[in-house]
């Protein structure tokens, strides 16, 4: 079977950060001399580093007699290793590529709809949906084209959106105008009777009735003029 994969480095740290090998020869050589097929630019780097090797399921990598050492997620090469999907390939202290594995993708198979129901495994033909319509209401089973859904038992009915204000429980509670107008009253009337009980309890006291110019020429109160209270 041909392999459809299709492989490369990504050079995560180095000289050219973020450069993208892609690997499609069947032996590839990388080292910092330019005969190799991957050139890479580091003192790090011997001139003839190390070497990828194609198999069947992707790439093999082996140093080359290096002298700063070939490593794979960090564990230095003694022989040949394959390489996974997201292994890490360093040469040295300071470069590091990531090797990636992409198979290619397959052509997706283009959506057909259905045309009519099957049978079911009962027999049957499964009921076809009809065309969602925007704005419908779902219709229960059963019910007829416009009829609105049953009302149940205990629910409220639905108000307007709005916001649900009571004008009686405002007027309750503040009393409007017309309550302080009678608790004004109410109070002008006590504060009336109490000064008339007071003033008269003085007036009393002190036998000014006669004193009063109203009052000794309508009704005589017998105060004598030798009275004590003078």
């Amino acid at each position: 079977m041909q392999d459809s994969s299709s492989f490369r480095l990504i050079v995560r740290r180095g000289p050219q950060p973020n450069q993208v090998y892609e690997l499609t020869q069947g032996t590839i050589a990388i080292g910092r001399d330019i005969t190799n097929d991957i050139v890479i630019n580091d003192p790090e780097v011997s001139r003839h580093h190390c070497r990828l090797t194609r198999g069947g399921g992707g790439y093999t990598v082996e140093d080359l007699g290096s002298t700063n050492g070939t490593f794979v997620n960090g564990q230095r090469l003694t022989g040949a290793r394959p390489l996974s999907h997201g292994d890490t390939l360093g040469m040295g202290e300071t470069v590091t590529l990531a090797y990636e594995a992409a198979a290619a993708a397959q052509p997706a198979a283009p959506y057909q709809a259905p045309t009519m129901a099957g049978p079911q495994p009962g027999g049957e033909y499964a009921p076809q949906p009809q065309p969602y319509e925007y704005g419908a209401q779902p219709q229960q089973p059963g019910a007829y084209p416009g009829t609105p859904p049953p009302q149940q038992y205990g629910a409220q009915p639905q108000q307007p959106m709005g916001y649900d204000y009571d004008y009686q429980d405002e007027a309750y509670e503040t009393g409007g105008p017309g309550r302080w107008v009678v608790l004004g009253c109410g109070c002008f009337l006590v504060l009336c009777i109490v000064s008339s009980v007071i003033g008269g309890i003085i007036i009393d006291a002190k036998c000014w009735w006669d004193d009063i110019p109203v009052i000794s020429d309508t009704f005589d109160l017998g105060v004598k003029p030798d009275a004590t209270c003078r």
